[in-house]
């Protein structure tokens, strides 16, 4: 069983401007896990995540920093969730180009997860993880975050008429790849309401976490859990 290779940051180019990533090398698959971090997070945190997935899987893995997060450049309120985007493309065509002939699967989490569901509509890829995935008004994708309100957007996830014709579920038809969503139980940022449209939209496989919040980080979870939780996706991502 592999049991992890080497963490290597590299700085990948945008317009005018580069951000940063974490590479973690697989066991020879010729298959990478891009991994789309939440909003005000930083791939650091995401080191236990990534690497346990790299032993389980022995696929490669990326973490990328958008800008505004982690070590990549400037001040996240002064930034858009379009700017976040556009990073992502770029990072996905860059994978695309130094990695020729391999498989790409997309594994984001909560607003990693909604920018994953947007890459549908512009990039083919293989698999699709959902963890807790998060929704923004179609408004609030130009908008720089000094300028949105964290309690407009709890109270805009609760009301399921808000995704009936949101863009990003009703542009993704042409995804022919298998879609995974994994929701927390006691998870009170993306509520039952926003998972369902992306389980409904996506004709995803779902799977709920017993016993976790909205982060790893404030939930109340024993070893064995955290274990059943990353065996679960693993398992999934394995061809």
């Amino acid at each position: 069983m592999y049991t992890g290779g080497m963490k290597t940051e590299i700085s990948i180019e945008c317009v005018g401007y580069s951000i940063k990533a974490d590479w973690y090398e697989g066991d020879g698959s010729k298959i990478v896990s891009f991994i789309l971090i939440g909003y005000n997070s930083n791939k650091e945190r995401y080191e236990d995540y990534a690497s346990t997935f790299v032993s389980k899987t022995g696929n490669s893995a990326l973490v990328l920093d958008y800008s505004g997060h982690g070590n990549s450049p400037f001040e996240l309120d002064d930034l858009t969730p379009a700017q976040n985007f556009l990073e992502v493309v770029a990072v996905f065509d860059w994978l695309v180009a130094n990695y020729p002939g391999y498989e790409i699967d997309i594994n984001g989490c909560s607003y990693g997860a909604f920018l994953a569901a947007l890459l549908t509509q512009y990039r083919d890829f293989h698999k699709l993880v959902l963890r807790v995935p998060a929704m923004y008004t179609p408004e609030d994708y130009y908008t720089p975050w000094k300028f949105t309100s964290s309690d407009e957007r709890k109270k805009y996830r609760l009301n399921p008429e808000n995704f009936t014709d949101h863009p990003i579920l009703t542009n993704q038809r042409l995804f022919t790849g298998d879609t995974l969503v994994v929701t927390h139980e006691f998870d009170d940022i993306c509520p039952k309401a926003t998972t369902d449209a992306f389980v409904n939209s996506f004709s995803a496989e779902s799977w709920e976490a017993p016993g976790f919040e909205h982060s790893f980080g404030r939930s109340d979870v024993s070893d064995e859990q955290i274990e059943e939780y990353q065996t679960k996706i693993a398992e999934w991502l394995v061809r």
